[in-house]
């Protein structure tokens, strides 16, 4: 089994996959990764995640014949992106301040159970068909489906598709440090030196996927074990598609700096500071909002 680590950085975007159906065993592991993350985000919210897929037989849902699941019934659209998946996770969450956050946090988390035993997935909020995906989990009043995830065996030979995706979107890249993390204020990069024993957790949040690889996260340290989260807003950007997508990136990356933390065994939680930190960072640049504070 793969290290925590290991995982958040081998963690690639997949899009073409072999079309092999999911072994029970992977279907055991997944739905224990949608129940682990449902109930553990930092805000509170509680979104609802579920497995689904033509390579899935569900007894709710079964042909006329009784011979199982209909494969029609689960297909999702997804214009061609994603290339034979077996199977998709879907979601809800009911709508509020920090609500798409705690789903990517919380998504993002059954993505990197399903990174360690070899699966591939791919973050998608905007190129599948939000019709059937809300058909299909029957929404409640206020409920929003922020993203979903294709999940299976990826092929041995990427698409010509998903060269082209991954080549347009810079998927491979990621900013440098010094546009990420800074050491008190915004003029002053945070360096791997400098970051010591936290280098490992800050490179795990660098390593984040993010909507169009736009990385929105800025980290600024205060303090040995303390450091800041601030949403670097693309505004037109986050509202594009009717929902704050950018705010999945939010999870992703407070996801990513918890699990390295506690793979390194360093101190610290999640916590919203009221009022924020007293620290010159948000007073000098507006375009920072303050999202939450690792504190020991």
């Amino acid at each position: 089994m793969k290290t925590t680590l290991d995982t958040i950085m081998e963690r690639r975007s997949v899009r073409s996959y072999s079309g092999q159906a999911l072994s029970p065993d992977q279907v055991a592991l997944l739905e224990q990764a949608i129940t682990d993350e449902v109930g553990c985000c930092p805000f509170g919210h509680r979104p609802r995640f579920r497995l689904t897929g033509p390579g899935l037989v569900r007894n709710d849902l079964v042909r006329n014949d009784g011979t199982g699941a209909d494969p029609a019934a689960f297909r999702i659209g997804t214009y061609g992106v994603i290339k034979n998946p077996p199977a998709f996770i879907v979601g809800a969450v009911k709508a509020g301040p920090d609500a798409v956050l705690d789903y990517g946090y919380a998504l993002e988390g059954i993505i990197l159970a399903a990174t360690a035993t070899g699966l591939g997935t791919c973050w998608l909020g905007g190129t599948f068909d939000r019709t059937s995906t809300k058909e299909l989990l029957s929404l409640v009043d206020g409920e929003i489906v922020p993203a979903i995830t294709p999940v299976g065996v990826p092929a041995d030979k990427r698409s010509l598709t998903e060269r082209t995706m991954r080549f347009f979107a810079g998927s491979d890249s990621r900013k440098p440090w010094s546009q990420l993390f800074f050491d008190g204020e915004p003029g002053r990069p945070l360096g791997k030196v400098d970051a010591g024993e936290w280098t490992p957790v800050l490179e795990a949040v660098r390593m984040g996927p993010s909507a169009s690889n736009k990385q929105p996260w800025r980290i600024f340290r205060e303090g040995p074990s303390k450091f800041n989260l601030l949403f670097a807003e693309d505004k037109a950007y986050n509202r594009a598609l009717g929902i704050p997508i950018q705010e999945l990136d939010l999870g992703i990356a407070m996801k990513h700096f918890e699990l390295a933390a506690r793979a390194c065994e360093l101190p610290g939680r999640w916590s919203r500071m009221a009022p924020p930190p007293a620290t010159s960072v948000w007073a000098s640049s507006g375009s920072l909002t303050y999202i939450a504070s690792w504190v020991a």
